[in-house]
């Protein structure tokens, strides 16, 4: 995904080397090439991992595949 097509605050499905599976993340803060995400939600065996960064990691762009829909509200 382009950087400029990333929006704060939005959801998107990302995948880091130091995941085993593809994670959710909320985009924090906007750079050059990457983004800060805070995971959302991850693969269980993934979660000890998501704990130690604190739910917080540095994702490049090509990494983010996607925008996640938001759960339509009631």
């Amino acid at each position: 995904m382009e950087i400029s097509e990333l929006t704060i605050g939005e959801s998107y499905t990302c995948k880091s080397p130091l995941f085993n599976k593809e994670f959710t993340g909320i985009v924090e803060k906007i750079y050059d090439l990457s983004a800060m995400v805070t995971v959302n939600q991850c693969n269980s065996n993934d979660s000890e991992k998501a704990d130690d960064l604190n739910g917080r990691l540095i994702v490049a762009a090509r990494n983010i595949t996607n925008l996640c829909k938001k759960p339509q509200e009631a």
